[in-house]
């Protein structure tokens, strides 16, 4: 199946991979990446396409993907993956000119927290919309939206168990990582564990700058980790923390399944979708207070036989109920090609 794909597409990104699944699948992928537009402008240019989703970067991307189509033959789907900067007017002109179905498939909060003009009043012109948030699915009915599909964030292929060297335990061993942006919420739960000095890691690129004001997270942060080192500092680590941000009403995020599928403890906050998704005290366990929290840190550290155990579990639980991209995908496009029940 040709497929127009639509979206962040630089190495080690979740748009790349996701593409790349596509194309193990089977399906012919034909990809315009929207990366370099903005890394070849000002700052403040790049600040206004990102921040307001506006601006000569915005407009310029829209030109050249209207280019674009214009040369391709045979293209049954556009996937649009985080599609804020397309124009209403941009994704009808790509319908036209392919006669193709178009599909927008995002990890993100879309409606809630990164909301665009542009891609809001997309919502109706899309064949169907993906979202792994499902307290989003009926504002996205009453934005328009002609089909609703609800899926999981998943994991990508480099995300399995692994044997790490030396050298890459002397980089990123540690007793409990978190991998994730700074927010609030996470540097109190982070603090809470720095307490039991052991050896916790956490990385993200705003971490340094608040380790500047937060004496105790210096010794403990990094910048952000991309392509292989990330699933590496998960394997990395005895126990993966699975923190939730409280900016939105989040209920997993990719980290509950990349923990698991690493073959590493995961250890996250405790909601009805975590506790579906994985068995608590058997495929991983779950925490609501930093005093849980921290009594499950203590034992699972003491108790490897039982974390390496309930690891196992979780990466099998992975394996059983198709948590991977490639099962997840096939899944959308298998469901996207059956037309919809009459109701």
């Amino acid at each position: 199946m040709p497929i127009l794909y639509i979206g962040q597409l630089w190495e080690g990104g979740t748009a790349r991979e996701r593409m790349k699944v596509l194309n193990r699948l089977g399906h012919s992928t034909v990809p315009f990446d929207v990366t370099p537009f903005a890394g070849s402008v000002p700052r403040v240019l790049q600040s206004i396409a990102c921040r307001f989703n506006a601006g000569p970067v915005v407009s310029r991307m829209n030109r050249a993907l209207r280019r674009e189509v214009g040369g391709l033959q045979g293209v049954t789907h556009i996937w649009v993956d985080k599609g804020v900067w397309i124009y209403p007017e941009t994704l009808q002109h790509l319908k036209k000119v392919t006669g193709a179905q178009a599909i927008h498939y995002t990890l993100d909060s879309q409606i809630v927290s990164q909301r665009s003009r542009h891609f809001m009043s997309s919502i109706p012109l899309y064949d169907a919309v993906v979202t792994t948030k499902e307290w989003e699915v009926d504002a996205y009915k009453r934005a328009g939206a002609t089909r609703v599909m609800l899926t999981y964030q998943g994991y990508d292929s480099r995300f399995f168990p692994r044997k790490v060297g030396g050298s890459e335990l002397a980089a990123f061993g540690s007793d409990v990582c978190f991998v994730g942006h700074q927010q609030p919420h996470y540097a109190e739960r982070l603090k809470a564990i720095s307490s039991l000095n052991i050896g916790l890691r956490v990385w993200g690129d705003a971490w340094p700058r608040y380790a500047e004001k937060n004496p105790w997270a210096r010794r403990i942060v990094g910048r952000g980790l991309w392509g292989e080192s990330y699933p590496v500092a998960l394997a990395c680590a005895k126990i993966g923390l699975g923190l939730l941000g409280k900016h939105i009403p989040e209920t997993s995020t990719t980290r509950t399944f990349e923990i698991p599928a690493m073959g590493t403890f995961l250890l996250a906050e405790r909601t009805a979708l975590h506790q579906q998704l994985f068995d608590e005290g058997k495929e991983a366990d779950f925490f609501s207070s930093d005093e849980e929290m921290l009594d499950k840190t203590r034992f699972y550290l003491r108790h490897e036989d039982a974390r390496n155990r309930i690891a196992a579990a979780g990466r099998a639980r992975c394996e059983r109920s198709g948590y991977s991209s490639r099962d997840l995908l096939k899944r959308i496009l298998d469901t996207v090609q059956r037309p919809e029940p009459v109701r």
